[in-house]
């Protein structure tokens, strides 16, 4: 079994999750392509933590090593918070900020526990939306990495 926490693992993840989110849309399967959706950009932002910090595993990050832990490691705004810069792009006011406006797709529709335990079909235009947000927020950090989608 690999280190989950290794950064080449979360990056992997990353992109694995975000294809199966995109399987998932397809196959009308809304609320389930939302939740894989969220775990791309989970696993991307951690893989992120680890690119910026010059570290191999997210267990020797700075945010890591200050506590956070249980659900807080799934927390979207908890690991940006670790990531001041690409905080300031992504929440830029600026006029046409593509980041601003997909964060807030991500962040107001990925409710992990909620979503997880959920018995409803969900929206097709919610994932829709949810997966190009997903889509554009991910090849950004994979670009901040100096990765490829």
């Amino acid at each position: 079994m690999p280190d989950t926490y290794n950064r080449r693992v979360q990056l992997c993840a990353s992109r694995r999750r975000l294809e199966d989110a995109q399987v998932l849309h397809n196959q009308k399967r809304w609320t389930g392509a939302i939740y894989l959706g969220g775990y791309a950009i989970e696993s991307v932002l951690k893989s992120l933590i680890c690119y910026m910090e010059v570290k191999n595993n997210f267990k020797d990050t700075k945010i890591f090593k200050e506590g956070l832990r249980g659900a807080d490691l799934h927390s979207l705004v908890k690991l940006l918070e670790a990531l001041p810069d690409i905080q300031r792009v992504i929440q830029s006011k600026e006029t046409n900020n593509p980041y601003r406006q997909a964060w807030n797709t991500v962040s107001s529709l990925w409710l992990n526990d909620q979503l997880r335990y959920s018995d409803k079909d969900g929206k097709e235009k919610d994932s829709q939306e949810f997966i190009e947000a997903v889509k554009t927020l991910h090849r950004f950090m994979l670009n901040q990495q100096g990765e490829t989608s």
